[in-house]
């Protein structure tokens, strides 16, 4: 039995050779039956501006090279080098056309923490002829850089952004790493817009939501050469900062972007959108996800009586491609005075306490008369999208009052579509003094 193990390995490893060898002479008859040229190759790196500033060159004597026969009758001519210093001075190849490309060592990742640089160049080889090779990496992924500003770190004790590009990723910072690193991010085709996502809670306890929409054509400065898609060498700067009532509340967040192109030197601001903000100077109102319920809550509120700095509106959008159903409101009052309110305030019979049900907003006529005071009215059944302007109760809110230690006035959303999907959300407003 041992001897016929042996017998079986000595086979396996003579047909091993053979293949190999078999391979070695199919290549060198190829070669042979062709007229041969040389090629010499040069692998170089082209840095984005934004990058070069602090950056010195990138060498490449470990990028790994690949030269692959294109032209008919040279398609299985495939030379392939671990690294730029391993390939010879002169190579030999068959006259032909050719793809040569190299990269940084590695795969090209969605999310990386160094620049990834990559590229490839068509080239024909002539007989008897040194033909060369340049082969320009360029980065392939962009940098994304996070900001917070001293004021934002000191007034949120945590939060949670996200930047989605579209994507099943989205890129998540946490207030875990207060001083984040640039992330080298890799846009898929066609991304021309990103959104940023906030959720933070305050030193005092309140959750303040926002969202913005940045868009690369927005930029304050747009060159020739410059598309309308993010794209490699692209650097992009987020920058988080609060907005103050005038007693020092935090009343929102601001967030500020700008870009760096790959060949320019300027860094530009782009304005950013926030998709609640119905004023016609901005994006339209965004599409319903297909399939999904749309509920997109304004950030919360806080605000004081004596500054008067109440926020002019407070609209929520929800929408629902299948049509929307119901929109059950449920309130929970931050003082007794509006709780008293609430005891007694119906709408067609309905009542906002929880303990009740809540009021469904949909073809509600006492709901409509409320929400014309600020010109607009009560959804209908099947709509497909609705603004729900949550800021005509603080003329209630007002009356009664500044909000008790630690509490809020909290209004529960629940929205069904018409195929039974839902979705779910609370929108906080807390009065000072």
């Amino acid at each position: 039995m041992k001897l016929f193990n042996i017998f079986s390995l000595g086979v396996l490893m003579a047909c091993a050779f053979s293949s190999c060898e078999m391979k070695k002479e199919l290549t060198s008859d190829l070669e042979e039956s062709f007229e041969m040229g040389a090629l010499e190759l040069d692998v170089t790196v082209k840095q984005p501006v934004s990058n070069s500033r602090a950056e010195s060159n990138v060498p490449t004597n470990d990028f790994p090279v690949v030269i692959q026969g294109t032209s008919e009758g040279i398609e299985d001519v495939k030379k392939e080098y671990n690294t730029v210093d391993g390939v010879p001075e002169t190579i030999q190849v068959p006259v032909g056309n050719y793809n040569v490309s190299s990269h940084t060592p590695g795969e090209l990742q969605k999310k990386m923490d160094a620049p990834y640089y990559a590229g490839n160049t068509d080239i024909t080889v002539t007989k008897d002829i040194e033909t060369v090779a340049n082969v320009v990496c360029k980065m392939a992924n962009s940098r994304i850089q996070v900001n917070y500003g001293d004021e934002f770190k000191t007034s949120f004790k945590s939060w949670t952004i996200t930047v989605d590009d579209g994507s099943e990723t989205a890129l998540t910072f946490t207030n875990e790493d207060e001083n984040p690193a640039p992330v080298y991010w890799l846009f898929g085709e066609n991304v021309k817009s990103i959104t940023v996502n906030i959720t933070a809670i305050t030193n005092d306890g309140n959750t303040v939501r926002d969202r913005r929409v940045f868009t690369k054509s927005d930029a304050s400065e747009n060159y020739e050469d410059v598309g309308d898609s993010f794209t490699g060498g692209d650097a992009i700067e987020i920058n988080m900062g609060i907005t103050e009532s005038a007693t020092g509340n935090v009343t929102g967040i601001t967030i500020e972007a700008n870009i760096t192109f790959e060949n320019h030197e300027d860094t530009v601001d782009i304005p950013t959108v926030d998709e609640d903000d119905s004023d016609e100077s901005t994006e339209p109102t965004p599409t319903p996800d297909e399939g999904n319920v749309t509920l997109n809550l304004p950030a919360d509120v806080t605000y004081s009586i004596e500054a008067g700095d109440a926020p002019a509106s407070a609209d929520a959008y929800i929408a629902s491609e299948a049509g929307l159903d119901k929109i059950v409101v449920t309130i929970v009052a931050g003082n007794d005075a509006f709780q008293a309110i609430l005891v007694d305030l119906t709408m067609d019979g309905q009542s906002f306490l929880s303990e009740n049900g809540g009021v469904d907003l949909i073809d509600n006529s006492d709901f409509g008369n409320l929400v014309a005071t600020v010109d607009s009215q009560a959804p209908t059944d099947g709509c497909k999208e609705y603004t729900f302007p949550i800021g005509a109760f603080f003329t209630f809110l007002n009356m009664t009052g500044a909000t008790d230690p630690g509490k809020s006035h909290e209004f529960h959303i629940t929205v069904t579509d018409k195929n039974g999907k839902e979705a779910t959300g609370v929108f906080k407003v807390t009065i000072n003094k």
